[in-house]
């Protein structure tokens, strides 16, 4: 794991599990890679924790406009 805080990176899985609980482990991370326009096995914690980071501010957005 090359992030300075790899806490904060499996944190941000685990709400975006809570959006997506019908998704597997393996296949969040994927979607999560996928988002960074990398191969799985390519990319970089850094990338991943920011593409989760932008994806769930965007999902907590949709649940926000939802719920009002």
């Amino acid at each position: 794991m090359n992030t300075k805080r790899p806490n904060e990176l499996f944190e941000v899985l685990e709400e975006l599990h809570r959006h997506y609980p019908e998704w597997r482990f393996g296949q969040l991370v994927a979607n999560v890679a996928g988002w960074t326009d990398q191969d799985v096995w390519d990319v970089e914690d850094d990338a991943l924790l920011k593409a989760a980071r932008s994806h769930l501010m965007k999902a907590r957005k949709r649940t926000q406009e939802v719920c009002v």
